[in-house]
């Protein structure tokens, strides 16, 4: 892969964010490049100053992938009013384990092209009802 290494950032109700790479941790080794934000306490502006915050914070280099739980949620709303930066930059929704797992997994040797399908396919393939 070209350029930085890709951030993890994210921006999720509770500490949902905090456990999935704790257990992401667990999984594959510690991982580092990774932020977590909880919407706990904060109002819907100021969630997205927080954001807006923790990514100026991010090498100017360094695409950012922004994860939310929930679309329609406080979480998912502040991450679409982030304006876009001058760095390779992509919001999903309905983050879950398997997605990281392939996120973390694959972000040194795949270009963001090449990741984002394969997260959104192992995201829905971890989903089944048995």
């Amino acid at each position: 892969m070209t350029g930085s290494r890709p951030f993890a950032l994210l921006v999720t109700h509770g500490v949902l964010g905090e456990e999935l790479v704790r257990t992401v941790g667990s999984i594959l080794g510690p991982q580092t490049d990774t932020i977590t934000i909880s919407n706990n306490g904060l109002s819907s502006d100021a969630l997205t100053a927080a954001i807006e915050e923790r990514i100026s914070a991010i090498p100017s280099d360094a695409p950012v992938v922004l994860f939310t739980d929930l679309a329609a949620g406080s979480c998912g709303i502040a991450s679409r009013r982030i304006t876009p930066c001058d760095r390779p930059f992509k919001r999903i929704t309905g983050v879950n384990l398997p997605m990281l797992l392939e996120f973390f997994h694959y972000r040194d040797t795949l270009s963001l092209d090449e990741l984002l399908p394969r997260m959104e396919a192992k995201a829905k393939a971890g989903i089944l009802v048995l």
